[in-house]
């Protein structure tokens, strides 16, 4: 943190301990692994990284419903198991790229 920015006010400390209660509530009692929160002005900024899409909007909807809070704004992101492959041309789109993979049968080229 920088030493110069001001410490956080009582409110926006006590809003903080609100939010991560209502967070932990929305996840039977456990606070995600791998979440802060920080509050400054009574605006809530969750970070760190999480399973999925759902997990992260379940975080950030909770957030939001306590009470004081003016706004959320969601950085998480998402873990990936690596990266996904491009995905080839469609099965039926005719555009193999394997000659072995054509449908036998005549081929007439227009010359």
């Amino acid at each position: 943190m920088n030493q110069n920015a001001p410490s956080p006010s009582d409110d926006d400390e006590a809003l903080r301990v609100a939010v991560r209660a209502e967070i932990a509530a929305a996840f039977d009692g456990r606070f995600p692994e791998g979440v802060t929160l920080e509050v400054a002005d009574r605006r809530v900024t969750v970070r760190g990284c999480v399973e999925d899409a759902d997990t992260a909007q379940r975080i950030e909807k909770a957030a939001a419903v306590s009470a004081g809070v003016l706004g959320v704004h969601n950085a998480l992101s998402l873990r990936h198991e690596g990266p996904q492959a491009a995905p080839a041309q469609p099965e039926d789109s005719g555009m193999q790229a394997d000659p072995s993979q054509r449908p036998y049968g005549q081929i007439n080229h227009k010359v």
